[in-house]
């Protein structure tokens, strides 16, 4: 019997459009989402969501800052375009932690939930009665997960200033290492653009919130193995200098502190964004052969003596990278994108060094990453039919699971839209109840 092709067999099975003939991974799981001021937080929750996690959002009865924050001010049916996205698959309400009657409603939900994620200043769920001492005498086996600027202890931890995503990437070393550099003799006053550059939209928050998920998921796995439960601990700038491995590293060993390099990167050669007639193309040659094989590309190898090469990190210097970097840009500049794609996938069939070839990506506008074909294919921007938005794009799951995939159901809410549902289901008060709460403030 002839097996089918294993791109039909997985297209068949992991599909994100059949997701919801599916069963979810995460569908016995109830998380309390306290994530205040605080995307890492909300994202946090979205990724558990998507799994089939009932999480219950929890707002002040005015709503959350991440509903207003939002690019030019623009806003759809009210709401902020960042929290269309990182509101989804969730139920919303309201309490007011700040009224004794909201914090015993929460101690209420508590005890029937599996995972609390808050992202207050350290110290102010303890003050409301609400810390992870107080509350596993209540729910022994709840996973009290917190994110904040700091970290539960170290010397700053007590520290009010707000969880805000800048000061993650300003905190993490990350930054300093990015952005044009300052020539020599020049001061910042002569040359202003010489200054760290911010990474891509919140790149600090966003690694935070995926390591919490992630830590979440180890305690309730080890909550399955003993019913213990246990308290996690994100710091934001902790989370995201995670990623400046080879930095610390080399500090380390050799006391030098990464300095900025602008498109150029200290650590590899050739790796860098390069000009092209229309637009620019990323270039990849972590290897010796892989720089041979652009410089045989681009007709330079007898110039540039690219067959008596011996050692990349010949070339890796910032003197080296200076120098090499504007005769590269020559180059590339007398091609459009299209042509440095098409000669690098011809030279890795029948260049001098082939299969070896110099890697080329180009650099996509949100437009053509919308409209690539590829991404369409997969899914990951089918239209949310949502019953309050209407039909609306956000990013899809980006797993992709024969059995169990993640899916998105719906996007954000209106303040307060589950009350009636969730306060219901897990505290049985009806419409008069919570009318009265909402009177006192309470809701």
């Amino acid at each position: 019997m002839e097996r089918q092709p294993l791109a039909e067999w997985v297209r068949e099975r992991d599909d994100p459009r059949i997701a919801h003939t599916k069963p979810e991974a995460l569908d016995d799981l109830t998380i309390l989402d306290l994530s205040y001021n605080s995307y890492a937080g909300c994202y946090c929750s979205s990724l558990l969501a998507e799994f089939g996690a009932e999480v219950i959002r929890i707002e002040p009865p005015e709503g959350d800052f991440l509903r207003t924050c939002t690019p030019y001010g623009e806003q759809y049916k009210n709401e902020g375009y960042i929290y269309l996205s990182e509101g989804r698959n969730k139920f919303h309400v309201t309490l007011n932690l700040k009224h004794p009657q909201g914090r015993e409603m929460l101690k209420s939900l508590a005890g029937q939930a599996d995972v609390l994620l808050e992202t207050y200043h350290p110290g102010v769920m303890d003050e409301w009665g609400l810390g992870y001492e107080q509350l596993k005498e209540i729910n022994p086996r709840l996973i009290y997960a917190s994110i904040s600027p700091w970290g539960q202890f170290g010397p700053r931890s007590r520290s009010r200033m707000p969880d805000y995503e800048n000061i993650t990437q300003a905190r993490s070393s990350i930054q300093y290492a990015t952005g044009e550099v300052l020539p020599e003799g020049k001061t910042h006053e002569e040359c202003p653009w010489a200054a760290p550059t911010k990474s891509g939209p919140w790149i600090g928050w966003v690694s935070a919130g995926t390591f919490m998920a992630l830590g979440i998921l180890a305690a309730l796995y080890y909550r399955d193995r003993t019913g213990e439960g246990q308290a996690l601990d994100v710091a934001t700038a902790e989370a995201y200098a995670n990623f400046d491995d080879w930095g610390v590293l080399i500090y380390q060993d050799h006391n030098y502190i990464v300095d900025r390099f602008g498109n150029l990167d200290q650590g590899a050669w050739l790796y860098c964004f390069a000009p092209t007639k229309d637009g620019a193309v990323f270039l990849g040659g972590l290897r010796l052969e892989m720089w041979q094989a652009f410089a045989d590309m681009m007709g330079k190898w007898d110039e540039w003596g690219a067959a008596n090469w011996k050692f990349l990190g010949d070339f890796m210097s910032k003197e080296a990278q200076l120098k090499w970097a504007p005769l590269v840009f020559e180059e590339t500049r007398k091609y459009t994108t299209d042509e440095i794609i098409a000669m690098s996938v011809k030279y890795g069939k029948e260049g001098r060094l082939a299969p070896i070839t110099v890697t080329v990506a180009p650099v996509c506008s949100p437009m053509e990453t919308m409209k690539d074909p590829n991404w369409l294919d997969r899914g990951i921007f089918t239209p949310v039919d949502d019953p309050v938005y209407g039909p609306i794009v956000v990013a899809q799951s980006q797993y992709k699971m024969t059995e169990t995939p993640p899916r998105v159901k719906w996007v954000c809410r209106p303040v307060g839209y589950d009350n009636d549902y969730v306060y219901l289901k897990y505290l049985s008060l009806g419409p008069t109840r919570l009318k009265k709460l909402k009177d006192a403030g309470v809701i």
